[in-house]
């Protein structure tokens, strides 16, 4: 089974959160996730190459469509939950530069408004398969 791979900010609460979230909704286990420090990211990102690789976004990576960052990153990943998180993806189709720019005002807020781990937290029991 191919796996969509979730590169997050570690120690981002918020991206935390998010990934905790992610984790009981995946229930086709699709979703495999890192921290973008990680050692895994980092060997990952030689081996196939990204200008995406900044903590101020999340990233997938897909073997069939490569990369998405940003805002795609987080429509890509509502695409691979079950039916309910779909509803989400009406968004989508807002104009690009209103969702690109939401994100990064998230993103460049997120540690001001949320806080941030001294390290990245480590995974549930039940769940730490999904982490690389």
């Amino acid at each position: 089974m191919k796996f969509v791979i979730v590169f997050y900010d570690g120690p981002c609460v918020l991206c935390n959160f998010w990934v905790r979230k992610l984790c009981r909704w995946d229930r086709f286990d699709r979703l495999r996730f890192t921290s973008l420090n990680s050692a895994y990211a980092k060997k990952f990102f030689l081996e196939k190459p990204t200008p995406y690789s900044t903590h101020e976004a999340i990233i997938t990576w897909d073997a069939q469509k490569g990369y998405k960052t940003e805002a795609e990153a987080v429509f890509w990943i509502l695409k691979q939950l079950p039916r309910p998180w779909k509803i989400f993806l009406f968004f989508q189709y807002f104009p690009n530069i209103i969702t690109k720019r939401l994100y990064q005002f998230i993103a460049q807020n997120r540690y001001r408004w949320f806080g941030a781990h001294p390290d990245c937290p480590l995974p549930t029991p039940n769940f730490s398969h999904k982490f690389l």
